[in-house]
């Protein structure tokens, strides 16, 4: 087993070196995070996707996150000394300090007044659950619906706003660099890997890059962050395309586990199913 481990950390020590190669000339790179950057060769030029609207709607929904959090786990009853009432003293508190602000917040009157009906509607909640002392699920399945509608408008506003902002830095990127530098170009943008389904920047890139989708020059680097991280993850996605296509002839191959295409045979034979119920 020694000589095994040994060969096999030979076999992937030079495997990695061909990938570290193969990263560090997979420029020009479009990395979409905070800002629109564009590495290349001569280094990095970052466009502002400031959007501080999308800021605002967002933050203020987040209220939704906080009462969610101060009731999971879900508290058991006649506890004295229920985190929930803590955390929703903190949050009738933190709305208390918020709720002058948001008068002097650069947004129409009606957006302003959409903001302060859903705080206020979050403070008397939280305010008189601790006054009782209780609380059951139904309350708080109440006070969301209460909120719903304006935070399903905020979600819009922000989806807007966020946008707006990418198609500004991400047209202006582009007016910056050659036909042939764009044609090379491939595209990386990150989250997390609850929102590979369904994702904004995603959906943006789909509508103005469609040619990149085809090609396989977009791509999602879950949960990796900072512009470096992000670059490197298109040298290591090449990389596993070419062992697709060289090993398998479908550079898509790397896309499934390895022993993926096998497990299902080699599962029914080792652990036979049960009759259905």
């Amino acid at each position: 087993m020694d000589a095994i481990d040994s060969f096999d950390k030979a076999m992937l020590s030079i495997f990695h070196r061909g990938q570290d190669e193969l990263t560090a000339q997979t420029r020009p790179v479009m990395v979409i995070a905070r800002d629109v950057t564009i590495l290349s060769e001569d280094g990095q030029v970052s466009f502002p996707r400031d959007a501080p609207n999308y800021l605002i709607f967002k933050s203020t929904s987040h209220v939704l996150l906080g009462i969610i959090g101060a009731v999971t786990p879900w508290p058991k009853e006649n506890d004295d000394d229920a985190r929930w009432k803590k955390d929703f003293e903190a949050i009738t508190q933190e709305i208390d300090t918020l709720l002058p602000w948001i008068e002097k917040l650069d947004l129409p009157e009606e957006e302003i007044a959409r903001q302060r009906q859903m705080l206020e509607a979050a403070r008397t909640f939280t305010n008189a659950a601790v006054q009782r002392g209780t609380l059951n699920r139904q309350d708080v399945s109440d006070a969301i619906n209460d909120m719903r509608p304006v935070w399903a408008a905020n979600m819009r506003e922000a989806a807007r706003a966020e946008l707006s902002a990418l198609h500004k830095a991400v047209s202006d990127a582009r007016a910056g660099v050659s036909e042939k530098v764009w044609d090379e170009m491939y595209v990386v943008h990150h989250g997390g890997s609850n929102v590979t389904g369904i994702n904004v920047v995603e959906l943006y890139l789909e509508r103005v890059m469609p040619q990149k989708v085809a090609a396989g020059q977009i791509m999602f680097a879950e949960n990796a962050h900072g512009n470096k991280a992000m670059a490197d993850f298109v040298g290591y996605e090449k990389m596993q395309r070419l062992v697709g296509a060289w090993a398998f002839g479908d550079p898509a191959r790397m896309e499934v586990d390895l022993l993926g295409y096998e497990a299902g045979a080699l599962l029914d034979e080792m652990i036979p199913s049960s009759p259905p119920e």
